[in-house]
């Protein structure tokens, strides 16, 4: 009987123990804290620098500027919408690239389409 306790309690012990060792986060975060609309932006541009250097877009579009910025509700979420112009694209209809990001600093979305 005594070596059942104490290998319950060694048991116990070591899980609980152990178990900070697992309590890690996996590098993704939500965030609660609202962003503005500056922070918004460095997250936008940044966007589009990891595009170009994933080769997703021309390389032609990292040195481009925000042309437009607006903010609107996308299910029933307020989101910033930035535009990036770039006339050496040589596809006409992805010339503006759209990025969308929600009021806790989240990418939602990109597209060529504004939609």
């Amino acid at each position: 009987m005594k070596k059942i306790i104490t290998l319950v309690t060694f048991v116990v012990i070591i899980t609980l123990g152990l178990n900070p060792l697992y309590a890690h986060g996996d590098g993704h975060k939500h965030s609660s804290v609202k962003i503005n609309e500056i922070k918004a932006k460095k997250i936008a541009v940044g966007q589009v620098k990891k595009y170009t250097l994933n080769g997703k877009i021309d390389k032609s579009w990292n040195n481009v500027k925000v042309a437009n910025v607006k903010q609107q509700t996308y299910q029933s979420m307020p989101e910033w919408v930035f535009t990036f112009k770039n006339p050496k694209e040589p596809n006409p209809k992805q010339q503006s690239l759209y990025i969308f990001i929600n009021q806790y600093g989240a990418m939602t979305g990109a597209n060529f389409t504004g939609e």
